[in-house]
């Protein structure tokens, strides 16, 4: 799969685009003001076990030889653990002085819960249920480091990897016990783990003008229509990790045919930003969508086509705000930059 890592940072990128969009109606939810939904209320469920599939590939990727555990464990210190601490403890800070500001000058609370004093408890409690709720996907990352010392062992033998990946989407199926790590996560990471052991290649399809409006088409509608399968029976998840892995396949293929598209030009610019737009994100949309109801526009969330144009504009606000943030970062401290994204 050596070619297939050539494209694996804009697939990433692009998914994360399509985080924003499940993260650009949220804190509407939270708002407690009345809005339409009908045109902004959907959710691409499937972009956490996509990013799931890549994580397991790339750490077990080319790992049959040798298997350097230390090694990669340094590296994700640095890359991951790292730059999680830092975004957990700097959005329980941020969110604690915001709420505290709020209640005290103008008498409201920030939709977010609260207000969690500052204590050695709350500060692990904070790793627990980290202060934004795409975090929980860097959480299960991370507590899944010390099982893949284990799940190399498995690797090893194809039989007996099979089986306890059957065994784990049979828990989730059947609700054997509970397991720490969220069902959207570790079937998926697990499939990328055996994929990434074995340098499975993604099949390269050539992709014409009418190849790739169905592609996109297909892949849209997988995307949008995964959430309505929930992880309630072996067939259920195994159609989603088809579905996830379908749409791995298509978006690698879409990005090959079109690669001097502005679109891919685009992603290829801008990858290296993937880990501060998905951590900032939600609390950009937070400050963007939340200044955007106070200059008066929360009357006109009742019709849906404006709900639609509200959405819109922040989701366009914050992927420019994000954006522009990390490059100021990059460019003036980059030491920095990397230090908080793993770079």
């Amino acid at each position: 799969m050596k070619r297939n890592l050539y494209h694996i940072d804009e697939v990433r990128f692009l998914i994360i685009h399509l985080i924003l969009f499940n993260h650009w109606a949220i804190n509407l939810f939270m708002a407690r003001v009345k809005v339409d939904f009908s045109l902004v209320s959907f959710f691409f469920e499937l972009t956490s076990p996509c990013l799931a599939i890549i994580s397991g590939y790339l750490f077990f990727y080319r790992t049959k030889e040798k298997f350097d555990f230390l090694g990669k464990l340094r590296a994700r210190v640095g890359s991951l653990i790292v730059p999680y601490v830092f975004w957990t403890i700097t959005f329980f800070l941020a969110y604690y002085a915001m709420k505290e500001i709020f209640i005290r000058f103008f008498h409201a609370t920030y939709w977010y819960g609260p207000v969690l004093s500052i204590n050695l408890k709350n500060f692990v409690y904070v790793f627990k249920n980290p202060p934004l709720v795409n975090f929980w996907y860097l959480q299960n990352l991370v507590f899944i480091i010390p099982f893949n010392f284990i799940i190399y062992f498995f690797l090893k033998n194809k039989i007996a990897f099979i089986a306890v990946f059957l065994f784990i989407i049979a828990a989730y199926a059947f609700s054997w016990f509970g397991l720490f790590f969220q069902p959207r996560f570790l079937p998926f990471y697990l499939l990328g783990c055996f994929m990434g052991y074995h340098e499975v290649a993604v099949p390269k399809v050539p992709l014409n003008m009418w190849a790739t409006g169905a592609t996109i088409i297909i892949s849209t509608a997988a995307a949008a229509e995964t959430i309505h399968i929930q992880y309630t029976s072996i067939w259920a998840i195994v159609l989603k990790i088809v579905i996830a892995t379908f749409f791995l396949v298509a978006v690698y293929n879409l990005i090959d045919a079109h690669i001097h598209s502005r679109i891919v030009k685009y992603l290829q610019k801008n990858k290296t930003y993937s880990f501060f737009l998905f951590a900032i994100n939600m609390f950009l949309f937070g400050l963007v969508q939340r200044f955007m109801l106070k200059i008066g526009l929360e009357p006109f969330l009742i019709n849906k086509y404006f709900t639609l144009l509200f959405n819109i504009v922040s989701f366009a606000a914050v992927l420019t705000l994000a954006l522009s943030i990390g490059k100021l970062l990059k460019s003036k401290v980059p030491d920095f930059y990397h230090f908080i994204t793993g770079r």
